[in-house]
């Protein structure tokens, strides 16, 4: 089988049919939509391996698909339990979003028939794995800092939030020079145990740490980033 396939396979006509129902979720059975949120992302996966693509995917790539597959088995256990789109929604539009990168990867020759996938994906997962190695060579009391003001302009949705590499860089100066950062406000002891967090990102596996700083670098709280990482971790380790 070649390494990449044309845009007229079977799979992946029918996981574009599938995109196309959780495209439009809001107009559609919530039980059909929450059926093939669990499908999406194993399909896809299987459509990488068939390929011959999925072992030239660097480990963070591999770690997001993983947790595309851990996100659509939660859409789809959550309809047994609550049948509703509250809360979901926003879930399923960036699952919608994760598996067309993924098919448009497999699918290069076609890949207009993935218009929701992020022309600009590749860039800042590459740019994430930098940024998470300029994380890990800060002190740990700066890296709790950088964490904290993410986590509390996320918690704030602070208009003003300063992206990730900003954070980074400012806390690189001041670490060369010696400096302390500042203490945590008070506010911030209450939601987030800032050194506790460095420890529990490191703690994950090197793919999921690149994907988690992706989703971070993009604006997403890093308490909540890493807590789903490891539900992600679980689910994918447990389910078969």
């Amino acid at each position: 089988m070649n390494a990449v396939q044309t845009s007229q396979e079977p799979e992946l006509d029918s996981l574009r049919r599938a995109l196309d129902v959780l495209v439009c979720w809001r107009v559609r059975e919530w039980s059909g939509v929450a059926r093939l949120a669990g499908d999406v992302g194993p399909l896809v996966q299987d459509w990488l391996r068939d390929s011959g693509v999925w072992e030239s995917l660097p480990v963070h790539s591999r770690a997001a698909l993983y947790w595309c597959v851990a996100d659509g088995r939660a859409v789809r256990r959550a309809w047994h339990v609550d049948p509703g789109a509250e809360g979901y929604g926003e879930r399923v539009t960036a699952l919608v979003m994760d598996v067309a990168y993924f098919a448009a990867v497999c699918d290069p020759v076609g890949a207009g028939r993935w218009p929701e996938a992020d022309p600009e994906r590749t860039r800042h997962a590459l740019l994430a794995v930098e940024l998470l190695g300029q994380f890990g060579k800060l002190p740990v009391a700066w890296r709790a800092a950088v964490l904290r003001e993410l986590h509390r302009a996320a918690r704030l949705r602070d208009p003003a939030r300063r992206p990730l590499a900003e954070v980074l860089a400012e806390a690189s100066v001041y670490a060369i020079k010696g400096e302390d950062p500042p203490g945590p406000e008070y506010a911030d002891l209450r939601t987030v145990d800032a050194p506790e967090l460095v420890q529990r990102i490191a703690r994950l596996p090197r793919g999921w740490r690149g994907e988690a700083f992706r989703r971070i670098a993009a604006g997403a709280d890093p308490m909540t980033v890493e807590a789903a990482a490891r539900d992600a971790i679980r689910a994918v380790c447990t389910t078969p």
